[in-house]
This record gives C-alpha cells, structure tokens and sequence, in this order.
C-alpha cells in the first residue's frame, strides 16, 4: 500500500518545526504549564509520538494542545501530526487494502473537524483513542448514509465481504446510543477491533494481568450481544 497524504503531512510538519509559526506558538504557550515544558513545538509530538503507555502523560498533553486547537493553528496541527499513526490505520481499515488518494484526504478532514471540535470537558480521558474512534465512526456514517441514498443500485452492486471493524463499530454505536452498553465497553471494544490497541498494551497500562484485560474484554463482548439481541427483537415485534 503506497499512502501519498500522509507522507506529505510528515514532511510537512519538518518545515513547521523550523517556520516562524511554530516559535510564534511556542511564545505563546509559555503561560501553559503543561507545553511550556517543552523546548519546543516539534518536541511537544515527538513525545507524545514515544510515550508508551503513560497515557495520563498523553492526556494532559493532548488536552493543553486540544483547549487551544479551536483558535491555534499551530496546537491544531501538532495534535494531528501526534495522531498520525492512529489515522493511517483507519484508512486502512476503511480502505480495505485499496490505496485512495481521496480516503486519505476525507481522513484527515474528518480528523480536523473533531480535532477543532473536541469536547474536551466531557472526554478529558482517552484523547487520542476518542479521537481516532470519532473519526472512524464519522466516515462510517458517511458512507452508510450514502449507500442508503444508492438504493437499487447499492443493492445490485457486486457483494463483497463485510468488513468486520465496520460491522463492530456498527453494533457498538447502536449499543452505546440506545443505553445498553457502557463508554468504557464500547471504546475497549472499538479499540481492539480497530486495531488502535491490544489487550495486551492495554492489560499493562492499567496495571492488571493479560488474563483479568481479556476477561472484561469477553464480558464487555457479551454484553455487546445481549445489547444487539434485545435490539433485534425490539425491531421485529
């Protein structure tokens, strides 16, 4: 797979490190106890980039750049530029294999807009995972919407095989927006499904056993079923 866009946005960001933007930033982050930490913008990404699992760390970071990114350039494109490597596997997962110009740009779009938009009030927790689950669940709905306005014709296309992480996110959205299913099931199980985490890195970031993270993990995919059996039969009465 040959990606072009994101590519580009990484030799991008080179030239951004070193422009009169990003010492305008970090002149303005001075007064930010958190960024002003940093020597400067590029070392800002770069740690987010090899945090590891400190995720606390990534939170508090990412939500500094995330409070300025609606009016600050310069935060808004580092918190992309961190984000990258979680943004390539949704175009991957949505692409399926096929290398397209036009998802890598409706990614990064989508990317942006809940970049400028997060609700950092209310998901202070898990930015980077919110964000990137957000921008994959956006661009499914999209093309959900637009397979509906098809019709016929979406009908009588060649079938192909269901993308399973599409199918998860599908029943996951129904599940967390009818009440049944808890946030933090629905983002372990987007999480592991999208491919944006491993119970494994997961079990080892909140200090717990492989076992006891793949235990809540299979009680959280139970409760998932439960959720799309009591849905189905409600849709069929």
């Amino acid at each position: 797979m040959t990606w072009r866009l994101f590519p580009a946005l990484d030799d991008d960001w080179r030239l951004v490190v070193g422009g009169a933007a990003a010492r305008a930033a970090r002149a303005r982050w001075a007064d930010d106890a958190v960024l002003a930490s940093y020597p400067d913008v590029g070392s800002v990404v770069e740690a987010l980039r090899s945090g590891g699992n400190d995720r606390d760390a990534a939170d508090r970071v990412l939500g500094a750049l995330a409070a300025r990114a609606p009016v600050d350039d310069v935060a808004l494109r580092a918190m992309l530029q961190a984000l990258l490597p979680g943004l390539v596997n949704v175009a991957k997962r949505l692409g399926r294999g096929t290398v397209d110009e036009d998802l890598e740009a409706t990614v990064v779009a989508e990317a942006v807009l809940r970049i400028r938009r997060y609700p950092l009030q209310r998901r202070p927790r898990a930015i980077a995972a919110n964000v990137v689950l957000d921008v994959f669940g956006g661009i499914a709905r999209q093309r959900a919407r637009a397979a509906h306005r098809e019709g016929r014709r979406a009908l009588a296309a060649p079938a192909s095989a269901p993308d399973p992480s599409l199918e998860v996110w599908g029943l996951v959205h129904d599940a967390y927006a009818d009440g049944r299913l808890r946030r933090g099931d629905a983002e372990l199980l987007l999480s592991i499904a999208l491919g944006t985490d491993s119970l494994r890195r997961r079990a080892e970031r909140e200090g717990t056993t492989y076992g006891a993270m793949s235990e809540r993990w299979r009680r959280a995919r139970d409760r998932l079923r439960r959720a799309a059996t009591v849905a189905g039969r409600e849709t069929h009465r």
